[in-house]
């Protein structure tokens, strides 16, 4: 099939453009890559336009519109996100309307889409409770589910961005005393986080069933098809087993959304709680500024205030035992002995 103007400039732009006239990092591409994906499944779930027949004249104000409503009923995108995935659509329609005049009315609606008013409520994260309810859902009797597990720990371990999991490869994990973890950050920044030794025991053992230990450049985890990780199978992940958990525990995970960054906001407002201090919790986040860990510690005060207020409403406290997720002083199921014992 013939591509389209579109498709051909879109090509371009990702394969020329972002890496080598404006050296992007592979983070910044992905991001931008993954607003594409969005907007090629909701072309197609709701006007029958498969990304290769999308052209500049299927890009109307009304639209627009619509895909803006669909990020945020359908998908569940707060302001913030939505206005971020505008403006990569929009980047690339700037770039091509400086190429091909037939691009530039599609660029002048993008441009001015009404985006959203980012929301100033708290962003969607778990409890410690439902964290450890949401480790135990995985069957690790299945092989993809025992990936799951292993993955969804080390992901809220090492409070990383979906990309950063994404980029994860063998050799990033550093065995020790103190088991390391390798990130590769925003602006290819890297940072090593050290992880416990239940979730380094996990490692351990994916590494050695997969046998990949004298494959260090091979990425630590696949796809079902064998292939690299992406944000949106991540993204997926994240969205099968929230549901699972809200399904199972309707009194908890209050949220209507959760995102694959709830693992991460998860990891900081719980080292907050624990007591670990700002600075140390900024370098393991890998945040420039101070500023954007501050936040975390709000967020903490802000739940406190929240559960016993409701508590006061209740009347009588509620106790964390009531919650049946097993031991309370362990995070991460360990499924390994009892497979060793079979």
């Amino acid at each position: 099939m013939k591509q389209t103007l579109f498709m051909r400039q879109l090509s371009a732009y990702f394969e020329t453009h972002l890496p080598d006239v404006r050296n992007c990092s592979p983070h910044t591409i992905a991001s931008y890559a993954d607003a594409f994906a969005l907007l090629f499944q909701f072309m197609y779930e709701t006007k029958g336009i498969s990304h290769e027949r999308l052209d500049y004249k299927n890009f109307t104000p009304a639209v627009m519109e619509e895909f803006t409503l669909w990020l945020t009923r359908t998908r569940g995108y707060s302001g913030s996100s939505v206005k971020q995935r505008l403006s990569a659509l929009n980047s690339f329609m700037k770039y091509a309307s400086r190429r091909e005049m037939k691009a530039l009315t599609a660029y002048i609606v993008v441009s001015n889409t009404e985006k959203p008013q980012a929301a100033s409520a708290p962003f969607p994260y778990f409890t410690l409770d439902e964290m450890r309810i949401l480790l135990r859902l995985p069957d690790a009797n299945k092989k993809t589910e025992k990936r799951d597990l292993v993955l969804l720990s080390l992901f809220y371990e090492c409070g990383a961005r979906a990309q950063e999991m994404c980029n994860l490869k063998v050799g990033d994990i550093r065995f020790g005393t103190t088991t390391k973890v390798k990130l590769l950050g925003k602006g290819n920044k890297v940072r090593e986080v050290p992880i416990n030794a239940d979730v380094a025991k996990l490692l351990r053992y994916h590494i050695k069933e997969h046998e990949l230990g004298n494959q260090r450049n091979e990425p630590l985890f696949l796809s079902q098809r064998g292939k690299k990780m992406t944000t949106a199978c991540i993204r997926n992940l994240v969205e099968k087993y929230s549901q699972l958990a809200k399904d199972a525990h309707p009194e908890l995970f209050p949220e209507p959304k959760y995102s694959p960054h709830s693992f991460r906001h998860s990891k900081a407002i719980h080292m907050v709680e624990s007591g670990t201090q700002i600075i140390y919790i900024r370098n393991f986040l890998g945040h420039v500024s101070v500023q954007s860990t501050e936040v975390y510690a709000r967020i903490s005060q802000n739940a406190v205030a929240k559960m016993l207020t409701d508590r006061g409403k209740q009347g009588t406290p509620q106790k964390s035992g009531d919650v049946p997720i097993g031991d309370k002083n362990v995070m991460y199921p360990n499924f390994i002995d009892r497979a060793r014992r079979k």
